[in-house]
């Protein structure tokens, strides 16, 4: 287990990532994905996320993702790869397994979280899925989580080729909405209504299709912000809640 504070610039495979070990650290960590092309110092720069980290005992995890989608696969119409290794399979097959072994961080058993905004909010959901049971709760923010809604995003094109001719890939393993069935973790969605990036709609269908699936078996909450938009003044201000829903959570109310 590493001392409390700041470790930085560590790496697995050439790819960055930093850890900040609270004082009061009582075996909850918390996997932190910023949005798409932000380094992964945004959360800790923009928001008070350390204050909230100390406040509750939460070891951070902060790999710079930068422009991934999570996808776990690349294909011959790829264009936009992010490594070698597609980013979803990396933080599944590389990622989990060096951070648990190096640092006795994200262990099963142990109470381990998952916060994303953005490109961020949908890697929450992709890496649930990936990883069933690993993560006990999760918090996706401003997330886009059906992607064939949108059927011209240049970035999903860049990586899972035109819509039209391949919708399979728009709708399988890389759609958390279409994967809704397999949904085993308690989530805290919300979204700016005023969001011009990614629509509100977003994480509003995919909060209908986990309730219509998984009826009240599993805990979600969904919580439409009036007058936010896609930044950290909506995203920081998100934290009060987000840290009480991972408590709640764990505390089984």
């Amino acid at each position: 287990m590493p001392e409390p504070g700041w470790h930085r610039n560590l790496s697995v495979d050439g790819v960055p990532y930093d850890l900040y070990i609270p004082a009061n650290y009582r075996s909850a960590s918390l996997l932190v994905l910023p949005g798409w092309n932000y380094e992964r110092s945004s959360w800790v720069d923009n928001a008070p996320l350390v204050d909230y980290a100390d406040k509750y005992g939460y070891a951070l995890i902060l790999p710079e993702m930068l422009v991934t989608l999570y996808e776990s696969a690349y294909y011959p119409e790829t264009t936009l790869k992010w490594q070698p290794v597609p980013g979803g399979k990396f933080i599944k097959e590389r990622l989990i397994p060096e951070i648990q072994k190096q640092h006795n961080l994200l262990l099963p058993g142990q109470y381990n979280t998952l916060l994303g905004l953005s490109t961020g909010g949908r890697g929450v959901a992709l890496i649930a899925l990936e990883n069933p049971g690993l993560f006990a709760a999760g918090a996706s923010l401003s997330g886009d989580f059906s992607q064939e809604n949108t059927p011209d995003d240049r970035l999903m094109t860049a990586v899972y080729g035109a819509f039209s001719e391949f919708p399979q890939r728009w709708r399988g393993r890389d759609n958390p909405q279409a994967r809704a069935a397999e949904w085993m973790m308690p989530l805290y969605l919300a979204h700016g209504i005023d969001d011009e990036i990614v629509p509100e709609s977003q994480s509003r269908l995919f909060y209908y299709a986990l309730r219509r699936s998984r009826g009240d078996d599993i805990v979600v909450e969904y919580h439409a912000v009036p007058g936010a938009a896609h930044d950290y003044e909506f995203w920081g201000g998100q934290l009060p809640s987000v840290f009480e829903f991972f408590e709640k959570v764990q505390k089984g109310l």
